[in-house]
């Protein structure tokens, strides 16, 4: 009876959390555009940069005209990300922003996936259809965004003979897809933050 209890108090004390979270974005919107380069995810209470696609030099190292970067590169790029860059407003520092874990990139894409959203797998601001741009991110691209989480799974001698250097975890939006990619090759970085 008393696991019963807990698990009744911990459903509540999410329901109240998410409950918190819409309230201080409007009345159950899933993202709210801040008005400074950022977005707030109010299921999760993270801050996304609006612009999925900054191409601006950031710790000393500049993204292709894809904005795509090494797992490595992107590793300082968002380490440096800060207000005047990427059409940030927003106050933030060297050191606020970072790569989003393979859990919260699920967070991210999971209800789109379940709606059947695609193309991308995310949905608009109020959370009711698939994304169209600038409702409420720009440029976000079909393919595979980086993650901090660094892929551990099984291996191949092949596989690991061609990549020493190892892999990390990431999403590519087409469909919300959790994959690994190599950390030498290129791909898209897509910065996230705390709540304020």
């Amino acid at each position: 009876m008393k696991i019963v209890r807990i698990i009744i108090l911990a459903v509540m004390l999410m329901l109240y959390v998410t409950y918190v979270y819409a309230q201080d974005c409007g009345g159950g919107v899933r993202y709210k555009d801040n008005g400074d380069g950022t977005v707030a995810d109010c299921s999760t209470g993270l801050i996304w940069l609006k612009n999925a696609k900054c191409v601006d030099t950031s710790g000393g190292v500049k993204p292709d005209s894809k904005g795509r970067l090494s797992w490595y590169d992107a590793m300082k790029w968002v380490a440096d990300l800060r207000t005047g860059l990427c059409g940030l407003t927003d106050g933030s520092s060297s050191g606020v922003w970072r790569l989003p874990s393979k859990a919260e990139w699920e967070g991210m894409v999971a209800y789109a996936k379940k709606e059947g959203y695609t193309d991308p797998a995310l949905t608009n601001a109020a959370g009711t259809a698939t994304w169209t741009d600038g409702d409420a991110f720009n440029n976000v691209q079909l393919v595979f965004y980086w993650s901090s989480t660094t892929y551990d799974g099984p291996w191949s001698a092949l596989v690991h003979e061609m990549n020493k250097k190892g892999a990390a975890w990431g999403v590519t939006m087409m469909v919300g897809y959790m994959d690994y990619g190599y950390k030498s090759d290129h791909d898209n970085v897509w910065p996230v933050r705390g709540s304020n």
